[in-house]
This record gives C-alpha cells, structure tokens and sequence, in this order.
C-alpha cells in the first residue's frame, strides 16, 4: 500500500496557493483601477478644483465674496483659443463645432461641422480646414455664449457670437459646416458621391 500524504500537508498547501492567488487577484484589480484613473485624469483633463472651490463662497458667511468677473462687451474675455492638444482643455478648439471655454465644453448648436477621424479622406481634410476656421473666428476676440441646454455626451450647446456676427453663422456661409438636421450628416456630404 502507498502511503497518503497527511491531510494537513494538502490543506496547507491549498490553503498558501488559495492566498497566493488572492494576492495576486487584489493586485491585478488594484492596478486596473489606478490604469482607468489615470486614462479617465487624462481623457478629461484632470480635476477642476475651481468648480468645487467656487461653491465654498455661495456656501459659507458673507466674509467669502467671489471675485467680480470683469464685464465684456461680447460677455467673455478675449484670449488665445488654440487647437486642442494632448495636454490640459481649458480654452481650446477640438474640432469644427466643438471648443473649451473656461474648462467647459461647448458644442456649437444648429450646426454640423466634418469629423476629425472621418469617414473618407476627404472629410477628415476639411475637418481641419473647419477646425482652423473656428479657432481664427474665436481666438483672441470677446464672446457672448448662448446656453441652449446640453447634449447626451454633456456638452453645453450654445450658440457664440462675436462682434462680427455668429460663429455658425460664418462657419455654415464659408461652407465648413452644414446647418443641424437632427442627426449626423451621410457620408457623401463630406466625402462625394
């Protein structure tokens, strides 16, 4: 007859791989959630301390005053408006109907402009063209920003008007983009047909 190992022996054994396995489980789902903290930091841009330390003026005596906001004649203040790029959005244009203003994202309302990732080849050109357009109407020119509500990605849509005029406006009359019929535009609208 063969020996057996003692019960024990296994149990330990079992029990050291059984812990292992719960290490090594608790570092991988550690490690996944700092992963996705760290994608989400950098798709958003980071936390916007100023939305929370703003609350604490409303919140707190009246020795807290927020500070007075300068008046424009547009309502915001004229400033740089580049295009968007990996870093920090503060005050950037993403495409050709979409800009960061103050750290809010603002979809341009009533218009479609080309993507950037595009359908065709064509597209994602006059996706440039149209992000260029956009950044020159606004950059460094006081605004006046409309609300109309906000979008089902969170955007706040709104119309931006300059003192030349409105920026859709002079986007849809320079044919960089089309009005908004509800819905994204067909591909032969920016590709061809």
């Amino acid at each position: 007859m063969a020996k057996s190992k003692p019960r024990s022996v296994v149990s330990l054994h079992t029990r050291r791989l059984v812990a292992r396995l719960r290490r090594v489980a608790l570092f991988a789902a550690f490690f996944l959630i700092g992963a996705g903290a760290v994608l989400l930091y950098r798709q958003t841009g980071g936390i916007e301390l100023r939305r929370f330390t703003g609350m604490v003026d409303t919140m707190t005596t009246s020795a807290y005053r927020p500070e007075e906001t300068p008046r424009f004649a547009g309502g915001v203040a004229p400033r740089p408006m580049p295009l968007c790029g990996s870093a920090r959005r503060v005050n950037c244009v993403v495409d050709g109907d979409t800009l960061w203003l103050d750290g809010e994202k603002i979809r341009i309302v009533n218009i479609d402009a080309p993507e950037v990732n595009g359908r065709c080849r064509a597209e994602s050109l006059r996706a440039a063209n149209a992000t260029q357009a956009l950044a020159r109407l606004v950059s460094n020119r006081p605004l006046r920003l409309l609300r109309e509500g906000r979008d089902r990605y969170g955007r706040t849509l709104a119309s931006l008007v300059t003192p030349e005029g409105d920026v859709g406006s002079a986007l849809v009359a320079r044919r960089m983009a089309v009005h908004w019929r509800g819905r994204r535009e067909p591909a032969q609208t920016w590709c061809g047909a």
